[in-house]
């Protein structure tokens, strides 16, 4: 099994992160990495995924939701299946995010992937669009929950 995983902290609480994570029409202003979300963050709803470095062809595909906990857990799972003769799928990759609440009142935000099956061999770690692109994308959620509770605070409303 490979994974990739990178771990960010976030100034605001697990399900202001949450929000903004879930708020999947607004994913193009702000993240590059996955350039499209639609679906609902429901367990067994079915996500439409647009994903890949600026400048690359994009991946598209269509996963269901594993878990959807507010404020805790987002994944999804992408699986190929193998041929009839096959044991098992040729490739599957369990996507997620994390949130943990810390006791400054902030996030560590762990978004990762497991990748297994017989294609998994072809996953490297720094592969593009792997550790790169997790990186790009909490770099922007972080500056997207940031931004949005310092325009509430300016507001003069709760963060």
């Amino acid at each position: 099994m490979r994974t990739i995983e990178v771990a960010t902290i976030i100034a605001a609480p697990p399900l202001e992160v949450w929000a903004v994570l879930t708020d999947f029409p607004r994913y193009p202003a702000w993240s590059a990495y996955i350039q499209e979300l639609s679906g609902r963050a429901e367990e067994g709803a079915r996500l439409r995924l647009v994903q890949g470095p600026p400048g690359q062809r994009p991946h598209v595909v269509d996963v269901p939701v594993i878990e959807a906990t507010p404020g805790v857990r987002l994944a999804w799972r992408a699986v190929i299946p193998g041929a009839p003769w096959l044991p098992r799928a040729i490739f599957t990759g369990t996507h997620e995010f994390v949130l943990t609440a810390l006791a400054d009142g902030g996030t560590e935000l762990t978004h990762r992937e497991y990748f297994s099956g017989l294609l998994a061999r072809m996953v490297k770690e720094g592969a593009p669009g792997g550790d790169q692109g997790f990186e790009a994308f909490n770099t922007a959620l972080k500056h997207r929950v940031e931004e949005s509770a310092a325009v509430d605070d300016e507001a003069g409303h709760p963060a």
